[in-house]
């Protein structure tokens, strides 16, 4: 038994950080998207608990262990300063090799922490938000009932950057859906370039069975994109950020473009023609693509652009029954696809 306890995600980012959990669940739990912690009752955790687990990892892994840590679950600025902050030191202590502490932050509370307390947490050290502005739209964030507006989320951003943190933005292109695709990328596009993040994370929209987001689809008050849709939405949004230092990463399997990553403005052109690629391929290729894509057979665009390799995806399509014939089921296949992701 291993003593201690750990939540049920983390980004992709901390695959190699240790997991301490400071809370259970989410205590908003109700956006539309998001399928984790649904049934589950959010509940905070002493710092006396915390601490305790901590001792634990440090019999577990030795104090020469962890090079990084993630803070659990959905929001851990909601505990008090002062245990946060005795669980900051207290792991720091436990583990002085720590290079990084990082943690989720829900955009509404962090707008709302006093700047001496985002400070102090800064200087017991917690380095890097991560924050899920999703959509810089508030007509997206009241549809999947995000529980936050458009100036929460800019409020979040000056706060997290004037006390000293690294910021990590989540935006998920597709939430607006076919309707609201447009208004979508360019307030989202505009959000970022007022918060300044030093990492912009892109996160596709999956619509699972069950979900919120499944009724609204299911009232017509939602239409999912297509694929092609969804990686114009994302070029739209790059166009919108103009001169904006960041770094875009593609680090979820729910994108399709895994590749379209890098830094900007410097590589912004890159990225821009990587989307016109794909966007100018023939119908019947694209579906190919996504499918494979989908399917896991293969992972950038430029490999499926290779006439060998090309040749050989086919060869695996038909193989699996996903021949011309599945082609114009590509929509169906690939969003069912992109549920398992999640």
């Amino acid at each position: 038994m291993q003593g201690f306890e750990q939540g049920p995600i983390r980004p992709p980012s901390e695959a190699r950080s240790l997991l301490v959990r400071v809370n259970r669940n989410c205590p908003w739990n109700r956006c539309a998207f998001c399928p984790v912690y649904k049934g589950a009752r959010f509940s905070p955790r002493t710092a006396d608990e915390v601490l305790s687990d901590l001792d634990a990892m440090r019999r577990a892994y030795g104090p020469d262990g962890p090079r990084t840590v993630f803070l659990q679950d959905a929001n851990p600025l909601l505990l008090a300063t002062d245990e946060l902050v005795r669980i900051l030191e207290g792991l720091r202590e436990r583990f002085p090799r720590v290079a990084r502490v990082t943690a989720y932050a829900r955009a509404r509370t962090l707008a709302r922490r006093p700047p001496e307390e985002l400070a102090r947490l800064r200087a017991a050290g917690l380095d890097r938000l991560h924050v899920g502005l999703e959509s810089g739209s508030d007509e997206v964030l009241a549809l999947v009932d995000k529980g936050a507006t458009r100036a929460d989320c800019l409020e979040a951003g000056r706060r997290a950057k004037a006390a000293g943190f690294e910021l990590s933005c989540y935006v998920m292109p597709g939430l607006g859906g076919r309707t609201r695709s447009a208004l979508h990328a360019d307030e989202t596009a505009s959000a970022l370039v007022v918060m300044r993040p030093d990492f912009v994370r892109l996160r596709t929209v999956a619509v699972v069975p069950g979900s919120g987001l499944a009724r609204l689809a299911a009232e017509g008050r939602f239409a999912p994109c297509t694929e092609g849709e969804l990686v114009a939405e994302i070029r739209r949004l790059l166009d919108g950020l103009g001169e904006l230092a960041t770094r875009l990463e593609s680090d979820h399997l729910l994108n399709l473009l895994m590749e379209l990553e890098g830094e900007l403005p410097g590589e912004r052109s890159w990225l821009l023609g990587l989307c016109d690629r794909f966007l100018t391929l023939p119908a019947d290729e694209q579906a190919r693509f996504v499918l494979t894509r989908r399917l896991g057979f293969m992972g950038r665009l430029e490999d499926y652009l290779r006439p060998e390799v090309r040749a050989e995806l086919v060869r695996a399509l038909e193989a699996e029954g996903l021949g011309d014939q599945a082609l114009g089921r590509v929509e169906e296949i690939a969003g069912e696809l992109r549920t398992r992701c999640l």
